[in-house]
């Protein structure tokens, strides 16, 4: 499948329903939503940025080596590995807590919906806890033990539990969500932000390639914001704002308290 044929369906999905991934290994189970508040992640620092050295001719090997796998100087060459790059630092740990929320600022109709999804990530014990409070449904998900439980929040029952890998449950929750952030817009590198004790590229938002629509709410008309990548192909952060011809969605994504994060047992787990 051509890369615009890729952006316009995972778009579309990303937009139309109240969450994209599914969890669990069969692909079943609570969505991850995908509209909700956007908001900048409790306790990042304020960034000092460095311009980026202006790209010419050819990348040289040199040149590639200094981006993470997908990325360059132009922003995403390849979505598939930039996502793969992106979960093989995100599982080499540390722990992390990962946000992401959407905000309708304006609206044509009444499909969309503000959606929000919180995840803490502990690699160490391999164990994971997700809040996803959607359109149409409101779940939490907590993995130990190659076990993956869902809650519903509710009915106060058990929503679904299945046998999976740590692997595959961190990824499930919101690959369907970051793949389509990489997917949505146009990028030029602008300098570069310490984050985590480690040097992140910083990615002006320039606009949404041609052809980009939504079921929700139409053709992407525009996009301002930035992306944070870590040289190791972490997505720290994205920030946006996106203008269709039906309205106006706020976006945030990102990656915090790396090193920092616990995940507790939830209490609802006695009852499970």
């Amino acid at each position: 499948m051509a890369r615009t044929e890729l952006r316009i369906a995972a778009v579309a999905l990303l937009l139309l329903v109240a969450g994209c991934a599914a969890l669990g290994p069969g692909g079943s189970g609570t969505q991850t939503p995908t509209e909700t508040a956007a908001s900048t992640a409790t306790g990042t620092p304020t960034p000092t940025e460095t311009a980026a050295p202006t790209a010419t001719g050819t990348p040289t090997d040199a040149d590639r080596a200094r981006y993470p796998d997908g990325w360059s100087a132009a922003g995403i060459d390849d979505p598939d590995a930039a996502l793969a790059a992106h979960y093989r630092a995100t599982l080499a740990g540390p722990s992390v807590t990962v946000t992401y929320r959407s905000r309708i600022r304006e609206s044509t109709n009444d499909r969309g919906a503000n959606t929000t999804l919180a995840m803490r990530v502990d690699t160490a014990s391999e164990r994971l806890y997700a809040d996803l409070d959607g359109s149409d449904t409101h779940r939490e998900a907590f993995f130990a033990d190659g076990t993956l439980t869902q809650w519903s929040v509710e009915n106060e029952t058990v929503a679904d539990r299945s046998g999976t890998t740590f692997s595959r449950a961190a990824r499930s929750i919101d690959r369907s969500v970051l793949y389509s952030h990489l997917l949505l817009y146009t990028l030029e590198r602008t300098g570069s932000v310490e984050r985590s004790g480690t040097t992140a590229l910083v990615y002006n938002v320039t606009g949404v390639p041609d052809s980009t629509v939504s079921n929700t709410y139409g053709t992407a008309t525009g996009a301002s914001g930035r992306v944070v990548v870590g040289r190791d192909g972490r997505v720290f952060d994205v920030e946006t704002t996106v203008t269709y011809t039906g309205g106006t969605v706020t976006y945030h994504y990102g990656h915090a308290a790396v090193g920092e994060t616990a995940v507790e047992r939830p209490g609802w787990m006695d009852e499970a």
